[in-house]
């Protein structure tokens, strides 16, 4: 074997700590990573909670989807995976990321397709890929589910949703999707996302795809604030 190809498929590091790897992470910094499941949150959204429940937001004002899953939380070096993964083209990390959120979910009941979160085509020129279909991508290749991301568009390229405040956020992504097409088989999708923060970008789209005739809507995410 030709020994760049051998030093690209076969990190020589660990990309955390910079130790001897053939892995993306070694098997210390993995065994590191702050899984989200070893707190209670809440059931809808996956806000922190002090014990499971259903938080008083989402007891007021219920989301359109049902229930969340975040495999992570959004601290280091979780974060910092992330960034890398989202804006350093770093793919064999974002398939790392993919990886570990397809062995943490819980996937029963069974949803009949993945959904994830589409980027406005400007912005995917830009970026040249969609960090929410590469997590879907390895979600599906390990579990079955399949996973289309045709089906729906980002048809209004808004702001960042990171530079704003959370009033900002609600007005910014309101028709920012559209759905193209919905099966009628299609009764129970999942969005899948990277990092959930007020989550309003699953609110809109959950809206849509609601509006459009789905009973049931969920989101895997693969960290959250």
């Amino acid at each position: 074997m030709n020994k760049d190809f051998h030093q690209f498929i076969l990190p020589q590091s660990c990309f955390l700590c910079g130790d001897s790897s053939t892995q993306t992470l070694c098997t210390a910094c993995l065994a590191d990573l702050p899984y989200y499941n070893s707190t209670a949150s809440c059931i809808r959204c996956a806000k922190t909670l002090e014990a499971e429940g259903v938080c008083f937001q989402c007891q007021t004002e219920p989301p359109p989807y049902t229930q969340t899953q975040a495999v992570f939380s959004y601290t280091y070096p979780v974060e910092q995976l992330i960034i890398a993964a989202k804006f350093d083209s770093n793919l064999p990390v974002l398939n790392l990321l993919g990886k570990l959120m397809a062995q943490h979910l819980t996937i029963e009941p069974r949803p009949d397709i993945l959904i994830p979160v589409p980027l406005h085509s400007k912005r995917l020129r830009q970026r040249g890929y969609n960090q929410s279909l590469e997590l879907a991508k390895r979600i599906t290749k390990q579990t079955g589910i399949p996973l289309d991301y045709k089906a729906c568009k980002r048809i209004k390229n808004t702001r960042p949703q990171t530079s704003l405040s959370a009033e900002k956020r609600k007005s910014n992504l309101v028709g920012a999707f559209s759905v193209l097409r919905r099966p009628k088989q299609w009764q129970y999708i999942v969005l899948i996302d990277d990092v959930m923060t007020t989550g309003t970008t699953v609110t809109e789209l959950a809206k849509v795809w609601i509006e459009a005739g789905v009973q049931r809507v969920d989101v895997w995410c693969c960290a959250r604030r």
